[in-house]
């Protein structure tokens, strides 16, 4: 009967380690492959074996125009094909564009824009708030193999409001209105009664502005040439002093004496609109704009505030494709592309490769659903535009509106392999469990 029992014990030993362990070898399987796109050679070639193991391959329809380029090229009506695949890694993307029959790259580019975590967006405000936190671009010049150039050489102004009334403080003077009376001339005008500061009637309001508060997704100190405050005034009688002061980079306010921080605004008591020149040298090291409207005369008296606004002179956005903020958020990545045949169409065309760490891809993850829109322009375009795109629209690149984009569960990536001497290790722990209960069994007989 013991023996019996010490067979059974031995038995029942060995499943219950094998079952154990088995939790962990299986899931972990032996010599797991990873991923066939682990070995892709970003090359602008695409051959069968090195994209037949991707998640996705995608094909998609684009009518576009058909006269021939300057080298007598025809773009064709047709089928593309756009691959998706990954590795630990890496994301990887392949456009196979059997449509674009012409390699002349001057003027081309090409574009990826990613929904990471199907952030919800429909408008551009929307899209930058969600830019390297759930939203992804990247817009490559394939003319010059370099990223887009967002701006160009050349300005253009760009109006700025107030936005809340924590922009400003009284110091001295009573107020009547809010930050929506400085906006335009049509409204009410934001008013200030002076008060009595020692022997003279004084008013005093300061500006605090947060430069970020009005770009806050890209870096514009390095795009601003100039910037201009507006601003139309009267008062009710004709008073001594009426002066905008600039305060210094470091926060400070200047001496009225300082005649480059300190400029003359209307005293009188007819409207008159004054454009001043801001030097940009002083924003303060965090982006603060600070400025304060300062008047004073003998009697009492009130000003009229009709319009106050801030107009900057920035490097002119470099849109391409209806995208009129070609930002890329990422900065990191490999492409390269070519022209021939492929697996798919032995006519020559043209082809791109793309690899993205996943570093660059703020919370994505591997076995996410994936949204992407795709689009670019060679000499291939959608009939009477200069760019094709390929999202759920074709009448316009949709990167700002994430229910255009088209939407890919990615597969995942298998789990690693235990290595060889993990599962001798088991073996042996397995034949020393089973040991130990024979022994302690034996002894009992």
């Amino acid at each position: 009967m013991r023996s019996k029992n010490l067979k059974l014990s031995l038995n029942i030993s060995i499943i219950i380690t094998l079952v154990v362990f088995g939790v962990f070898i299986i899931p972990r399987s032996v010599g797991t492959p990873l991923p066939k796109t682990s070995s892709i050679g970003i090359d602008g070639i695409i051959t069968e074996d090195e994209w037949s193991d991707a998640d996705w391959n995608i094909s998609f329809y684009l009518d576009v125009n058909n006269t021939a380029d300057w080298n007598g090229k025809i773009n064709v009506d047709g089928n593309n094909t756009m691959y998706l695949g990954q590795d630990r890694s890496n994301l990887y993307i392949a456009l196979d564009l059997w449509c674009d029959r012409s390699d002349n790259s001057t003027g081309e580019w090409v574009g990826v824009w990613l929904n990471t975590i199907n952030r919800t967006f429909d408008d551009l405000t929307a899209w930058m708030g969600y830019l390297n936190d759930g939203a992804e671009s990247l817009i490559h010049n394939v003319e010059t193999d370099q990223p887009w150039d967002p701006f160009k050489d050349y300005d253009t102004g760009h109006t700025q409001y107030l936005e809340d009334d924590n922009a400003y403080t009284s110091i001295y003077g009573e107020t009547e209105g809010t930050w929506s009376n400085f906006q335009y001339f049509w409204r009410d005008d934001f008013n200030i009664t002076s008060e009595l500061v020692s022997s003279d009637h004084l008013y005093r309001l300061d500006f605090s502005i947060d430069i970020d508060d009005w770009w806050p997704y890209f870096e514009v100190y390095d795009v601003i040439q100039g910037m201009e405050v507006d601003i139309r005034t009267k008062s009710n009688i004709t008073i001594d002093n009426h002066d905008i002061i600039f305060w210094y980079n470091d926060g400070s306010m200047p001496p009225m004496t300082d005649s480059d921080q300190v400029k003359p605004l209307n005293k009188g008591t007819s409207y008159q609109t004054e454009g001043i020149t801001y030097g940009m040298g002083n924003l303060t090291t965090d982006h603060q704009f600070k400025f304060s409207l300062i008047g004073n005369h003998t009697d009492p008296f009130t000003i009229n505030l009709d319009v106050l606004t801030f107009a900057f002179f920035l490097n002119a956005s470099n849109s391409v494709g209806l995208v009129f903020w070609p930002l890329s958020s990422i900065k990191n990545y490999q492409i390269e592309w070519g022209f021939g045949p492929s697996p798919g169409n032995t006519t020559d065309h043209r082809m791109f490769e793309i690899s993205i760490p996943k570093s660059e891809l703020e919370r994505y993850k591997s076995n996410t659903e994936l949204g992407i829109v795709v689009g670019g322009y060679g000499t291939m375009a959608i009939v009477g535009t200069n760019w094709w795109v390929f999202s759920k629209v074709n009448y316009y690149v949709p990167y700002m509106d994430s229910s255009q984009y088209n939407y890919y569960k990615m597969i995942g990536i298998p789990s690693k392999a235990i290595p060889g001497f993990n599962i001798l290790l088991i073996l042996a722990t397995i034949g020393l469990i089973s040991i130990v209960i024979f022994r302690k069994e034996s002894k009992k007989l």
